[in-house]
């Protein structure tokens, strides 16, 4: 019996190797065997029947362990009789949760393993005793012999020896738990060091992380340092780009100098001296590159490249740099415009061609106009390449025309004060300085020019001695000079030098003409005896008839934004008052008075050597007569033509006037149209010795005579004038001759018997009414 009560046993070891199964489930775990298995198995071959069968019995133990455990117990208990630790635990093993769990499959299949081994043992203690029976009814023993057999014997002592070695095993597995868990809690310390070991390690990662990124963007590399600093390496688009992370560092440092004084506000300080000093040695090395190459810019072909562009973009920051670099630039330009231009007078261009301007000297207007339009070019082409050089954009403006400046607002001068922090982007402030230092900069070039240019301009003005001839430099000059104002401003040295040299060609123009006007009146003659216009006259409209042409189609009319384009013309569609013409008018002004006032005054006095008014009224308006002709077609002498024409009238009337004097002589009507006229009211008409019955009735008959031979379109007292003024005089005296007429039938028939006449010798007399008067004199005909 107490081999029985020994077999139990082996659950020992069971029991301990549970007692282990966490710490192996713990190692596992960590290594994650089970996945590694599970992935192994699912990529076996199924069709193993091996595999098959091991997978079947892994999925039976849950759903079996349960019932198999709680029958073991049961039969067990039942054959041995005695309620052994191993009946316990394998009874409690019965009670215990499902054995499958996740990192514990170890553990439940050695369990498994043990409680089959003493399934075993039990089994074959059973056969034992069978066998131990059987030999006791074949008489090898007897029955009341107390020894047992010797295979019995030798069966139990492997069973104790088998026995002790799991209760020595179960004795060192207690020694390991107690060591394991001593060592547990002697390491705790350390873990726990461990784990802050590691938070400090995250923290020093996120701090080396947030360095780098500091240093990343708040420092320059190596290389960076050596382009901006370093001689050997050229300016270029890397030397830009390092300069554009320094501004860009430069502006991130504000951030941290805008906190409170302490660490951030010190890096920044440090920061911003750092960068100063790369970025100053920067600047000196573009402005050393950009004096040697504005030394460069004395050649004809003029191309600027994008680095050129580009660092004088970056002086812009660096005004004193930027000035240096320019005044050299202007005094390099300034020259080599000068040999240019010596060039074109004196040699002419490549092989000869084109040929030296010099050569046109006797062509005053070729000559002058040569040298001027080779100015204009060379400003124009100097212009467009100071433009490239400051990359200002081209605007679509049309050559000569007025260049706008565009207005400088707040947001624009804002805008300027973060120019230096946004590298490329030009703000208004910054466009106008550009314009204003292009402006200076061409001033400079083309002031070399101006003395050869003033001074052969001048010759050629002095050495003329026509009027035309000087107009037609004065006009060309001038158009030049608005040209050039237009596009280089007023305030430049070569438009200031332009406006005196035409200031002196309009003198020396205006002196000619004062001294042909002295010239007319020094030797005054008496008219023709057909008092028509003197050939001096015609002589001086000839000359103002050349100069009003030159001007009417001169170059100052064709010049863009001139100021008689630019006006709008007059709403009421009247060309002679339209703001255009009104402009010419009074630019032409000065010239038509210096023209035709001394012409008029000589014929005045001309005029006045006749000693009859007649005479003088005559020579007066064919001469005004010969001014209009040669006016008639420009507009902008409508204020004179008007003038003229008003004068003209009072020397008309004038003449008609005389004319129905004489013509109302001849009708016989002067008599009694006197009487009429002076009497006294109260006076009866024929009671007067002139009006009496028989003066009037020859006053009647001297009047029909008169109709019948007076000539109604013309009069031979008018042959001297221009048929139309003559027909017009004539014409108006006849009516006045009708209107007498009226005068006289209206006092004679009407009042015939309060003037004491009578009446139906009076109606005997005037037969003809005032109607059949005016048609006799050809007045209804016409207007």
């Amino acid at each position: 019996m107490q081999t029985v009560s020994s077999l139990p046993r082996p659950s020992l070891s069971t029991h301990a190797s549970s007692g282990l199964g966490p710490s192996s489930s713990s190692s596992s775990s960590s290594r994650n065997p089970l996945h590694l298995k599970v992935n192994r198995l699912l990529s076996a071959n199924l069709e193993d029947a091996g595999t098959r069968a091991a997978l079947d019995t892994l999925g039976e133990l849950e759903l079996e362990q349960t019932q198999v455990g709680a029958t073991q117990g049961a039969s067990t208990a039942a054959q041995q009789g005695t309620t052994t630790t191993t009946t316990t635990s394998t009874t409690g093993s019965a009670s215990a949760p499902p054995l499958i769990k996740r990192g514990a499959l170890r553990t439940q299949v050695e369990t498994k393993m043990a409680q089959a081994s003493t399934e075993f043992l039990q089994a074959f203690s059973d056969v034992n005793a069978v066998s131990f029976c059987s030999d006791l009814q074949t008489g090898g023993q007897e029955a009341d012999d107390p020894r047992p057999p010797p295979l019995f014997l030798s069966l139990h002592q492997k069973l104790g020896m088998l026995q002790s070695h799991l209760d020595a095993m179960h004795t060192c597995c207690d020694e390991v738990e107690q060591q394991l868990a001593s060592a547990n809690s002697g390491t705790r310390y350390l873990l726990e060091h461990v784990q802050g070991l590691r938070q400090q390690r995250a923290t020093t990662t996120v701090q080396q992380s947030l360095v780098h990124l500091f240093l990343t963007r708040f420092s320059l590399t190596d290389d960076e340092l050596r382009i901006l600093t370093s001689r050997e390496i050229p300016v270029g688009p890397e030397l830009f780009a390092a300069m554009n992370k320094t501004e860009r560092i430069r502006k991130d440092c504000r951030a941290l100098l805008s906190g409170e004084a302490g660490q951030g506000t010190q890096a920044g300080l440090d920061i911003m001296e750092y960068t100063s000093q790369h970025l100053e040695a920067a600047y000196a090395k573009i402005f050393k590159w950009c004096t040697f190459e504005a030394r460069g810019f004395g050649k004809d072909v003029l191309e600027v490249s994008s680095t050129m562009r580009s660092a004088i973009e970056r002086l812009r920051f660096r005004p004193e740099l930027l000035n240096e670099v320019l005044d050299l630039l202007g005094a390099t330009r300034s020259t080599a415009i000068l040999n240019l231009f010596l060039d074109a007078l004196t040699r002419g261009g490549p092989s000869g061609l084109p040929r030296p301007i010099e050569l046109h000297a006797h062509d005053p207007i070729r000559y002058v106009g040569d040298m001027l339009a080779w100015i204009h070019q060379a400003t124009a082409g100097e212009r467009e390449f100071l433009e490239s050089l400051f990359g200002i954009a081209e605007d679509g403006r049309w050559v000569g025309s007025v260049r706008v400046q565009k207005k400088r607002s707040k947001r624009g001068d804002e805008g300027a004060e973060a120019g230096a922090d946004s590298i490329g982007v030009k703000t208004l402030l910054e466009q106008e300085d550009d314009e204003t230092r292009l402006s200076k900069l061409l001033d400079r070039d083309m002031e070399g020019c101006a003395r050869p240019l003033k001074m052969r301009v001048q010759q050629t003005i002095k050495s003329q001695e026509g009027a035309i001839m000087a107009y037609r430099i004065a006009t060309l000059i001038e158009f030049y000079k608005v040209t050039m104002e237009q596009t280089i401003g007023k305030d430049a040295h070569m438009c200031k030098v332009l406006a005196e040299i035409t200031e002196n060609a309009y003198e020396a123009f205006f002196e000619t003409l004062r001294n042909h006007g002295r010239s007319l009146l020094r030797f005054i003659q008496p008219p023709s005896a057909g008092l028509n216009a003197p050939p001096q006259l015609r002589d001086a409209l000839t000359t103002l008839r050349e100069l009003m042409a030159i001007f009417s189609s001169s170059y100052l009319e064709d010049a863009p934004n001139s100021p008689s384009k630019t006006n709008s013309p007059n709403p009421n569609g009247d060309e002679a008052s339209s703001p255009s013409v009104m402009t010419k008018a009074d630019d032409f002004s000065p010239v038509l008075d210096q023209a035709l006032d001394p012409a008029l005054e000589m014929c005045e006095k001309m005029g006045q050597s006749r000693p009859l008014m007649w005479d003088r009224s005559i020579f007066a308006i064919n001469c005004i007569e010969t001014v209009l002709n040669a006016l008639e077609g420009f507009a902008f002498t409508a204020d004179r033509v008007r003038q003229l024409k008003e004068e003209e009238g009072d020397h008309v009337e004038s003449l008609t006037g005389e004319h129905f004097t004489c013509l109302l002589k001849d009708s016989g009507l002067e008599t009694l149209l006197t009487l009429i006229r002076t009497k006294d009211p109260s006076t009866p008409l024929s009671s007067l010795p002139l009006a009496s019955p028989t003066h009037l009735q020859s006053s009647i008959q001297s009047f029909s005579h008169f109709l019948s031979t007076t000539d109604t379109l013309s009069s031979p007292r008018l042959s001297l004038l221009p048929p139309r003024i003559a027909a017009s005089i004539h014409r108006s005296a006849l009516e006045r001759i009708s209107q007498a007429y009226t005068v006289i039938l209206d006092e004679v028939v009407r009042d015939a018997s309060k003037n004491g006449y009578d009446q139906a010798v009076v109606r005997g007399l005037f037969r003809m009414g005032r109607d059949e008067v005016e048609n006799v004199l050809g007045l209804t005909g016409g207007n």
